[in-house]
C-alpha cells in the first residue's frame, strides 16, 4: 500500500508540476503576442476607406470627420463570434459619458462594424435595443480590414489615434479598464 501511495503521490506532484509550467509558459506567450502587437501598431497610420456607410439608430446619418484633429478612439468588430458580446455597448456608452467630464477635448469615438450581410440586421436591432445613442460606421464590404489588416484578436481591435490617425496606443478600455484609466 505505502508503494502504491507513494507512486500515486509522484504521478500527482508531477502532472501539477506540468500543468504549472504549461500555464506559466502560456501566459508568457500570450504576454509575448501582446508585446508584439502593441509594438507592430503603435505608430502605425490607420487608414479609411471612401464610402463607409455611416449609421445612427439604423438610419443613415453624418458622421465624425475621419480626418479631424482631434484624438480618436477606434473600435473595429467584426464579423466573428458574439456580436452582441462583443460590442459591450453599455461599458462603451459609460466610457463616452465619462470622457465627457474628464477631457477638456474630447475624443472622437469611431466605431466600425463589420457585419455579415445576415448580421447587419441584427446589428441595428442590438444597437437600437441597448439605446446606443452614437453613430456608427458599417462596414459592408470589409474594406476597412482588408486595408489596414487588424490582428485577430479582439481585444487588439482597438486603437487611442492621434490627429494624424496614428496609433498610439493599443487596447479595449471596455475590456480592460487600467487601459481606460492610462
Amino acid at each position: 500500500m505505502k508503494i502504491k501511495r507513494t507512486y500515486t503521490t509522484r504521478i500527482i506532484i508531477i502532472a501539477i508540476t506540468f500543468g504549472a509550467v504549461c500555464f506559466s509558459s502560456c501566459k508568457d506567450q500570450r504576454r509575448k503576442n501582446a508585446v508584439k502587437i502593441v509594438k507592430e501598431w503603435t505608430g502605425k497610420e490607420i487608414s479609411f476607406p471612401e464610402g463607409l456607410t455611416c449609421t445612427f439608430m439604423g438610419r443613415d446619418t453624418t458622421c465624425v470627420d475621419l480626418y479631424g484633429d482631434n484624438y480618436k478612439v477606434l473600435l473595429y468588430v467584426d464579423s466573428i463570434g458574439c456580436t452582441s458580446c462583443r460590442l459591450n455597448l453599455s461599458d462603451w456608452k459609460r466610457i463616452i459619458d465619462e470622457s465627457d467630464s474628464i477631457f477638456i477635448t474630447k475624443p472622437e469615438f469611431v466605431f466600425v462594424f463589420q457585419p455579415k450581410k445576415r448580421l447587419e440586421k441584427e446589428l441595428h436591432y442590438i444597437l437600437r435595443s441597448k439605446g446606443f445613442r452614437h453613430p456608427v460606421f458599417v462596414d459592408k464590404e470589409n474594406e476597412f480590414n482588408e486595408i489596414n489588416i487588424f490582428p485577430s484578436n479582439p481585444d487588439y481591435q482597438c486603437f487611442l489615434l492621434n490627429k494624424n490617425n496614428k496609433v498610439v496606443m493599443v487596447g479595449n478600455p471596455s475590456h480592460n479598464t487600467e487601459i481606460w484609466a492610462l
